[in-house]
This record gives structure tokens, C-alpha cells and sequence, in this order.
């Protein structure tokens, strides 16, 4: 999850802007090399509704940068699990399907089943979610030096804050700091 130094995944009206302002070639390759450690997107509705359009049409680009290729074959090959109450199909975009259960018993399926991790992108309000349901085994923040005036909150009125322990951290040249917790 991206996230601004006070907190927000996002500004009020869903702009991320900040974040692209630090994209790089170092951010690029640490970003590849997580989605090359996973085989399986956890997805909202909005943020499936916003990411499946850029990347059919990243897959339709003959050119691309070598880093962003090879995140853009990722992002196709991967499977995406999308988590709505409102669509009735997913569509458009390799390797997508609606979750046929409920949350529990979708995560429970796919952390039995064989594979490589499972990531979360974006979809604030599912993560809000799998957090208070303790079903997250890693929070993966990427902290961005940039403030804003309003936004989107990654816990939202979370009641009970998670047990979590710092397992690793790492600062980027651009002064972005990826920081791994582990549940415990």
C-alpha cells in the first residue's frame, strides 16, 4: 500500500499523483520484483474498475520501457480476484474473475491452494476489511515523503489496531521507505 507520510492511501477524491511523482527506475524494479514473489491480485471494485484499463492498454504497447514490460506481463499473467458486491462479471483484462465466496472462505481457499503470495493493490476498503477479519499475514507500506490536506485513510475507523512487528525496511533513493510487517 502506498501511503503519504500522514497516513492517506489516497486523496479524498482517489488522485495518487503524489505517488507517481517518485516512480523511478529503482522504485520500478523493487515493485517487479514483489509482484514476481506472487501469482494472485486481491482486487476492489474500484480499483479493478481503474487498473484494467491502463493495463490492456499497456499490453497493446510494442515499446515499452524493459522494467514496465516486465511488470505489465506480471500484471497480465497473474490471476486478479475481484472483490465486489456490485458487478456481476469480470471481464476485459487476462486472468480475472469475481471471489464466489464470502471474504473468509475466499482467502481461506486461496491460502490452501498452491501458489506464490497473494497482494493486495489499492482497494482500501478490502484491505480495511481483511485487517479487521485478520486475514493479512504482511503489510507492505510504501511511505512517500509528501503530505495532503485530505484523504483516504488505509484503516479507516479501524476499532482494534493489528498486532504486527516490523520484519524489514528499506529506503529508496528517492526517500520512498518500503516497511514489512509481519502479524504475529
Amino acid at each position: 500500500m502506498n501511503l503519504t507520510l500522514n497516513g492517506f492511501m489516497a486523496a479524498s477524491n482517489g488522485d495518487m499523483a503524489w505517488h507517481t511523482d517518485f516512480w523511478d527506475d529503482e522504485l520500478a524494479r523493487a515493485f517487479t520484483l514483489q509482484l514476481a514473489d506472487a501469482d494472485t491480485l486481491l482486487l476492489g471494485r474500484k480499483t479493478y474498475e481503474a487498473m484494467a484499463p491502463y493495463w490492456q492498454s499497456m499490453a497493446q504497447n510494442v515499446n515499452p520501457p524493459r522494467l514496465d514490460a516486465d511488470f505489465s506481463d506480471l500484471m497480465l499473467r497473474h490471476e486478479k480476484v475481484i472483490f465486489s458486491r456490485t458487478l456481476t462479471r469480470a471481464g476485459g483484462w487476462s486472468n480475472c474473475r469475481l471471489a464466489s465466496r464470502n471474504l473468509s472462505k475466499e482467502i481461506s481457499a486461496l491460502k490452501a491452494a498452491d501458489g506464490k503470495e497473494m497482494l493486495v493493490y489499492g482497494s482500501g476498503k478490502l484491505v480495511a476489511t481483511l485487517a479487521k477479519l485478520n486475514l493479512i499475514d504482511e503489510y507492505r507500506l510504501w511511505l512517500h515523503p509528501v503530505a495532503i490536506q485530505k484523504g483516504r485513510p488505509l484503516f479507516g475507523s479501524f476499532i482494534t489496531a493489528p498486532n504486527i512487528r516490523l520484519s524489514y525496511s528499506k529506503r529508496f533513493q528517492n526517500g520512498v521507505v518500503l516497511m514489512c510487517y509481519r502479524s504475529v
